[in-house]
């Protein structure tokens, strides 16, 4: 991997993708991988990562993610998971139930008698896949990397689009890719056009230990302020997502530790012990952002700079991890003077469009349906998890959803 000097005033590559964080690094790795002939830039608005035990990335904090089987496979065939393994916690157990009604169905890998794997997915922190992943493309020197520079314009030409920075260069490519996260500057410059819908809640994440061992259990806990997600981690640590009423968020973040610990111990029961430490906890504010055409003259954007999800269902990433693996895919088996033209990006996302709708209205109507407390949506809600407990074959959607084993992974469907 190159660095490039600050004195050059006009760059040209075939692909610069803008956001050096998770959705964008693994895009250049898996375009290197896939086609080693191409020229990449990957450029951030963020300084360059001290190489240190620890990423200094802010997309690479102490947050952690949870990776379902298809994203484990990508993973693989991009040579990290060896790696990233590790120190990742396998899921193999999901309980799902309602604060206040029966019904807290188990969901298991075999649950459905098609889906015969070991676990549901991996759940790891994100600082240890940067490591890792910087490691790797580390050893690519046909990837060229600029830091610490924002993307202030864009022109789009018939045969190329020009990227203005912040330091004075131009970089020219045929294909812009924005990987830049949900306040996306490639999505505004390039007129992108996305719906926010604030769901009036914030997540506050942390990670916390319990008395008694996890046994590779992931818990999803519904209450009238909203989901709590206990994630197993490694070390018999869970990772906590606690979805919380703005209204209510500053009380909840200001409490001492034990005071919090006490607090999400009643909100959420003895189901995962009695919680014992926690970390320290940051706030997230929860909405969805959507884009119904993420693609433009020349330019795609992918990951959160195309969609933000709620935290709910754990499909944010592993949604954005299938973006940039179609992408490459595509991109794979395009001619390289057509990297970027309209056929070429109107058959990415004609590969993608079913899979982001499926995804988000799925997403989005387990927030509403859990978030609303009249009896008219309580009553049938705590039926169907009951329905679930008696009959496990009923979750089968819903486990093939959270193992992320879509077709699009089948190459045919890419050609």
């Amino acid at each position: 991997m190159s660095t490039i000097s600050t004195s050059e005033q006009t760059l040209d590559y075939d692909v610069v993708i803008v956001g050096a964080g998770m959705s964008g690094s693994l895009l250049a790795l898996s375009l290197l991988t896939k086609k080693p002939s191409l020229k990449v830039l990957l450029l951030d608005e963020n300084p360059k990562r001290i190489k240190t035990d620890r990423a200094s990335n802010p997309s690479f904090d102490a947050r952690c993610i949870a990776l379902n089987a298809g994203s484990v496979d990508v993973l693989h065939e991009l040579g990290l998971w060896k790696d990233i393994q590790s120190k990742a916690q396998s899921i193999q157990q999901i309980q799902v139930s309602d604060r206040g009604y029966l019904g807290a169905p188990e969901l298991t890998p075999q649950s459905s008698s098609e889906i015969n794997d070991e676990a549901f997915g991996y759940v790891v922190e994100l600082q240890h896949v940067g490591q890792v992943l910087a490691h790797t493309l580390a050893d690519f020197q046909s990837l060229t990397t600029l830091y610490n520079v924002k993307l202030e314009h864009i022109e789009q030409q018939i045969s190329s689009v020009t990227c203005q920075l912040s330091n004075t260069q131009k970089v020219t490519a045929k294909l812009c890719v924005g990987a830049d996260g949900g306040n996306s500057q490639v999505r505004k410059l390039a007129n992108i056009q996305s719906s926010r819908s604030d769901y009036h809640r914030s997540a506050i994440i942390c990670n916390i230990r319990s008395n008694q061992p996890h046994q590779s259990i992931a818990y999803e806990r519904f209450t009238e302020s909203g989901p709590i997600a206990l994630l197993p981690l490694t070390d018999n640590r869970f990772s906590v997502v606690y979805c919380v009423e703005n209204k209510n968020l500053d009380c909840i973040k200001n409490l001492s530790d034990s005071a919090f610990l006490s607090h999400l111990q009643l909100e959420f029961g003895f189901r995962a012990g009695v919680f014992e430490e926690t970390g320290k906890r940051d706030v997230y504010p929860l909405m969805l952002l959507t884009s119904n055409h993420p693609i433009s003259h020349r330019v795609v954007c992918i990951g959160n700079a195309a969609h933000s999800l709620h935290p709910v269902a754990g499909q944010g990433f592993n949604l954005g991890l299938r973006d940039l693996y179609v992408l490459a895919e595509v991109i794979s088996q395009t001619d390289i003077d057509k990297v970027g033209s309209f056929p070429m990006l109107n058959h990415y996302w004609q590969c993608r469009k079913a899979d982001h709708n499926k995804t988000i209205l799925m997403t989005d109507s387990l927030v509403r349906i859990f978030s609303n407390q009249y009896h008219l949506f309580s009553i049938p809600r705590t039926f169907g998890l009951q329905a679930m407990s008696l009959f496990p074959s009923l979750s089968q959607p819903i486990i093939e959803q959270a193992k992320g084993q879509f077709d699009l992974f089948n190459r045919e469907n890419l050609s």
